[in-house]
């Protein structure tokens, strides 16, 4: 079935205290970040959080979010004014100001001042991704001599192409020198405690159960001597996990017809990336003997 809801790490940590009774906690710390392997190892999109987030864009560059697990897709907007993206960009630069000076003495305190950064960016944000029909996609660059990666005697100035983005070593790089990209991306849910979120399913909890116990055992500990050895526990892994991305990736009812209206067409359009995949599950309706077509 579809899974629809998440929990915290805490409870695949209270159910090895309560199934195994382990003979101390040494492992607990570990386990979270063995919670996060396993669910990497699963990868599933029913794990994922959909995020969307500006970046602002300087120098042909800009900071991938540190979230980020894949890339959805990139758009800009350009009936933002310039004053609006300026103004933004200011503020950007404030609070990377203040997260230097923290840096180098932690006993400052900015909280007043960066809740009113904070405020004044989400405003400014919003007026950015308010209309998505302003929003205006960009390609993925295919060119072996980008805008953003050149040395002055090389550059391909002559050039006549489409703004366009693509990603290197933790960067977004764009063929416009600055201003502010949309993107909309995957990450990894977290709670308060910025511990991962799991889906709120069995298999996923015993998958995550076998995978953590494995790692135990493979770095020399016997939680308890119950006569399980790190094969057995390999195995249980193993089919758990396959059973956790069958579980999540089984679709509901308004989904299979998402699937149908996407698949059962006439008419192909291959200009779905243009509007965002916004309309990519509506039915096709062709009318005999009219000139109108709707559900393209």
């Amino acid at each position: 079935m579809a899974i629809y809801k998440t929990t915290s790490s805490k409870v695949i940590l209270r159910k090895i205290f309560r199934d195994l009774n382990p003979n101390n906690d040494n492992w607990v710390d570990d386990a979270i970040e063995w919670i996060g392997e396993a669910l990497e190892h699963i990868g599933s999109a029913a794990q994922l959080e959909k995020k969307v987030c500006l970046v602002p864009i300087s120098n042909f560059k800009g900071n991938l979010p540190s979230d980020l697990y894949y890339i959805n897709q990139v758009a800009v907007n350009n009936a933002v004014s310039p004053t609006t993206e300026n103004e933004l960009t200011e503020l950007l630069t404030q609070v990377k100001d203040i997260q230097t000076k923290l840096a180098d003495d932690p006993d400052q305190n900015f909280d007043q001042e960066l809740r009113n950064l904070n405020s004044r960016i989400v405003v400014l944000e919003n007026i950015y991704m308010s209309n998505e029909s302003l929003l205006t996609p960009l390609a993925y660059c295919t060119t072996n001599f980008p805008e953003a990666l050149h040395c002055d005697n090389c550059v391909n100035r002559s050039a006549k192409n489409k703004e366009c983005y693509y990603v290197d070593t933790d960067k977004i790089k764009t063929s416009f020198t600055s201003g502010q990209v949309c993107l909309s991306y995957m990450a990894f849910p977290t709670d308060d405690d910025c511990y991962p979120l799991v889906p709120d399913d069995i298999s996923y909890k015993e998958a995550m159960f076998w995978y953590i116990y494995k790692k135990m055992l493979l770095g020399g500990e016997t939680p308890v001597n119950n006569g399980i050895n790190y094969t057995f526990a390999e195995q249980q892994w193993k089919y758990y996990c396959t059973q956790a991305r069958n579980a999540a990736n089984y679709p509901d009812i308004d989904r299979y017809e998402s699937y149908m209206n996407q698949w059962v067409r006439l008419i192909p359009n291959i200009n779905r990336a243009m509007s965002g995949f916004e309309n990519l599950g509506t039915r096709e309706t062709l009318h005999r003997g009219s000139a109108n077509t709707y559900g393209l």
